[in-house]
């Protein structure tokens, strides 16, 4: 049976404390009746004896020791939490009664209720520590004053995610238009918006939602108590709030072109903006003919930073968009926030999965199970239209598998049908990503582990049955964070083996702006203010777009390599309980390599103060890049950084590209050995010195030379080599991915300059 009580809720305040290291005292608030339970945050002293040596079962049994008793009177057990890493203690519902009598037993060191905290869209700016006291958005005055050009279906001008909040005039050097129809305007928010798909008398107005869901994320502007069908409530905010908007709309209703992406680029270079936001590729497409490769080093000639997303082709290999090296791409992570339900088996099996409308009162009660999928069809199995003929679904509830329709066209299926509700059953591939789609009648979204037994259950029991309830918007999820499993993989086909993606960011269970309503219609809001929930690394890069657009502010100075250097550099690896960042792809969840996580996840806050960046200004220097790669001739490349090139002896492996990733083949000769070349940049202190430090790959010498760098004024560059050759294996296979670290280490001990270091044949 899942354990359905332990470790599903973490307190937003030690959510808070566990990411800045930050000690907060916060007094108790009134309470009107001493008798209302609640839940509060317990800090107890060690037992007698070391804490560390207590087994799971004997400290919690410690904690039990200062409850009343284990269940509230409806049968709600009182532990909610239990704590041995972040603090000594638990979570517990009780009353104010109830804790000031515990305030007598030993042990006993104080209690405060879990009040939440504002949450902002909602909840990633506080876990990217974008909210925190001296923060990235303290600093950089949240963005303003830059444009982010956002290039994508459009935009919803009057939704109040684009409301101008007495923002100041766009910069001199804008020279956009607005082309938004009679009863919209743009604004020192939304300064311009054209349409360059010119389909007819096409407008930038979004008819698919993508574009304004992307856009509120980069940059929208805080809304309050924001929330889909009550659901993830909290302040709705983009990543730099106080910057401007550009909108480009590249695609239709129908279809995004080739042809638009560049015009859209080209537009936004000659309007001005800083940082340019796409959410749209083409896997495995030829550079040379691929707009958003081409228009973004345009984009990169002009000093503009392109930031895309990897594609939805996960967990799949090599599956990637436009993974060029000026180009920041960003897969997608999930985060600790669950709109959570739960399924009852007849059989008391409970499963935890999502849902993203949940009612008050569930209907879903020990209803008869259905499963089309028995008769093995591509349409029974994903209960497409139609696939309900043949099936008794009336006041029943339906087992369907994911995928050709989206989760709510899947219930809309069942509805029509007469079935009362739905469980959807994630694929092998799908793991552990769940989405909580608004569907029409009681749903419930679950792993495939979880799949594979409600499946089991069902052909095993003679009279199977399920019951669904709801519990609501839930923090502190574990783990967290984690690569979603369908957020694309190296290694790259294409580009000769610059490491991809670069980094992750969230991108499941995205709260943002959204053109409609959602969910069934009776039970929408009649607010103009509509949210929807995504997923996907959509969602993921323009996260990191509006942290490059504060970066922009902090540093105007710094290049887009050098922005796209600090991002990368400064990531952290570690999930929130101190494990390496697992794979959510993965039937049982195993460490993530490099190719799912890059760099690792973004750490905006690190990123404003990196020490070091790999810089380079010089686009030529790419040229000899783009002319190594194979089958690129001259007039391909010369097509990519529009000038005439003549591809000779002069070309540079991927590996030799000053990046901040390293990714070299060492074939199958023991005895083989390269060097690989990197220059760093100083943006720290003028007097400044780094040590390097190593964590090799498995078999594999790694020697840095020199192994200090000492620099003595601001801007001040410094070369360095890493020298890789293969130790104990002797050999490498083709499937063999070793992997390893390089840090460079401010004296101070105050900055970590960190590179991940993938070895394959």
């Amino acid at each position: 049976m899942v354990n359905i009580n332990a470790n599903i809720i973490l307190p937003t305040l030690l959510l808070f404390l566990s990411l800045t290291n930050t000690t907060l005292s916060l007094p108790l608030l009134s309470i009107t009746s001493m008798n209302q339970t609640q839940v509060y945050i317990v800090h107890v002293r060690h037992p007698d004896g070391p804490i560390e040596l207590l087994s799971p079962d004997e400290r919690e049994s410690w904690y039990h020791s200062f409850l009343p008793n284990n269940t509230l009177d409806y049968g709600e057990p009182r532990m909610v939490h239990t704590y041995s890493v972040v603090m000594s203690g638990f979570a517990a519902r009780l009353t104010p009664n109830e804790v000031k009598f515990m305030e007598s037993m030993p042990g006993f060191l104080f209690a405060h209720i879990d009040e939440p905290f504002h949450l902002r869209t909602t909840h990633t700016p506080s876990i990217l520590g974008l909210d925190q006291y001296s923060s990235l958005w303290q600093k950089s005055k949240q963005g303003e004053g830059i444009i982010i050009g956002v290039l994508d279906s459009g935009i919803t001008p009057n939704h109040p995610s684009f409301a101008d909040h007495n923002l100041p005039s766009p910069p001199l050097k804008w020279r956009g238009r607005c082309e938004l129809p009679a009863g919209s305007s743009c604004t020192n928010k939304l300064i311009g918006a054209v349409a360059i798909t010119k389909s007819g008398k096409d407008t930038p107005i979004d008819e698919k939602g993508h574009g304004t869901h992307v856009a509120a994320i980069a940059a929208g502007t805080p809304v309050p108590d924001a929330n889909v069908l009550t659901q993830a409530q909290g302040t709705a905010s983009g990543m730099a709030p106080r910057s401007h908007l550009a909108i480009y709309k590249a695609c239709s209703k129908k279809s995004c072109t080739n042809s638009n992406m560049i015009k859209a680029f080209e537009q936004a270079i000659i309007d001005g903006v800083d940082i340019i936001q796409i959410s749209i590729g083409k896997e495995n497409y030829d550079y040379s003919s691929n707009g958003v490769v081409i228009g973004s080093f345009a984009a990169l000639k002009n000093g503009i930073l392109t930031v895309n997303s990897a594609g939805n082709s996960g967990p799949f290999k090599s599956i990637l968009d436009n993974d060029v090296p000026w180009i920041l791409h960003v897969g997608a992570a999930n985060i600790d926030r669950r709109l959570t339900a739960l399924l009852k088996l007849g059989n008391g099996m409970v499963f935890v999965g999502v849902s993203g409308f949940q009612p008050s009162n569930s209907t879903a009660v020990d209803l008869p199970l259905v499963y089309p999928g028995v008769n093995k069809t591509q349409e029974t199995l994903s209960c497409q239209n139609g696939s309900m003929a043949g099936f008794d679904v009336a006041g029943k509830m339906v087992i369907c598998g994911t995928g050709y329709i989206d989760i709510s066209k899947k219930a809309d299926v069942v509805k029509e049908a007469g079935g009362a509700a739905i469980i959807v059953l994630n694929q092998p591939w799908e793991a552990y990503t769940l989405n909580p789609d608004p569907c029409s009648i009681p749903a419930i979204h679950v792993s495939y582990n979880d799949a594979l037994k409600i499946l089991n259950y069902f052909d095993t029991d003679r009279n199977p049955t399920g019951t669904i309830t709801f519990k609501g918007t839930q923090y502190g999820i574990r783990p967290s964070p984690t690569v979603a499993s369908l957020s694309s993989r190296g290694p790259s086909l294409l580009n000769g083996g610059i490491l991809k993606p670069d980094v992750i960011a969230p991108g499941v269970t995205i709260l943002s702006a959204w053109p409609f309503k959602v969910g069934p219609s009776w039970a929408s809001s009649s607010d103009t203010a509509y949210f929807s929930i995504k997923t996907g690394t959509s969602m993921a890069a323009p996260h990191v777009s509006g942290v490059a657009a504060l970066l922009k502010k902090l540093h105007p100075d710094w290049s887009p390599a050098a922005i796209k250097s600090a991002i990368m550099t400064t990531t952290y690896t570690e999930d929130r309980d101190g494990g390496k960042i697992t794979d959510d792809g993965d039937e049982k969840r195993v460490k993530a390599n490099a190719f799912a996580v890059g760099a690792g996840h973004i750490n905006p806050s690190a990123a404003s103060d990196p020490g070091l960046v790999y810089d380079l200004t010089d686009t030529d220097d790419y040229i000899p890049y783009l002319c190594s790669l194979k089958g690129y001739r001259s007039p391909m490349v010369t097509r990519i950084v529009k000038k005439f090139v003549t591809c000779g002896i002069k070309k540079m492996g991927a590996e030799e590209v000053n990046y901040p990733s390293i990714q070299v083949s060492m074939g199958s000769a023991g005895s083989k050995t390269k060097s690989v070349p990197r220059k760093v940049k100083n943006v720290g202190e003028a007097s400044s010195s780094y040590t390097a430090k190593v964590e090799k790959p498995s078999g594999v010498e790694v020697v840095v030379r020199p192994e200090m760098l000492k620099f003595s004024s601001k801007g001040e560059e410094q070369s360095f080599t890493v020298e890789f050759s293969l130790t104990g294996k002797g050999q490498l296979s083709k499937d063999d991915v070793l992997e390893g670290r390089l840090m460079w280490v401010s004296q101070s001990g105050g900055r970590v300059v960190s590179s991940p270091i993938v070895v394959t044949a």
